[in-house]
């Protein structure tokens, strides 16, 4: 399998690529926020109410609330470090 890298805290995802990366996944935009990251809380974000646009856009702005790694091989989507899926993935 060929990988493409990408460092999203430099190149951070559009909000599309955010709801094509969850669409991946079948999980919502708000799935992708790691509601334990230190910059959530910074931000003072609650995610009780937040709507998929505003997840997108938060997560657009500030990558470091997203769950990292981020995987895919463009048809499934592996979020946060879990080996026994990524070595499906990857296979």
């Amino acid at each position: 399998m060929k990988v493409n890298y990408r460092d999203i805290l430099k190149e951070s995802p559009t909000v599309e690529e955010l709801f094509d990366l969850a669409g991946r996944g079948g999980i919502s935009v708000t799935g992708l926020v790691n509601p334990r990251s230190r910059e959530l809380k910074k931000l003072k974000v609650s995610l009780d109410h937040l709507l998929e646009r505003e997840a997108a856009e938060l997560l657009s702005r500030n990558p470091k609330v997203m769950y990292r790694p981020l995987l895919t091989d463009g048809k499934r989507l592996v979020v946060g470090f879990k080996p026994e899926q990524m070595e499906k993935l990857i296979g």
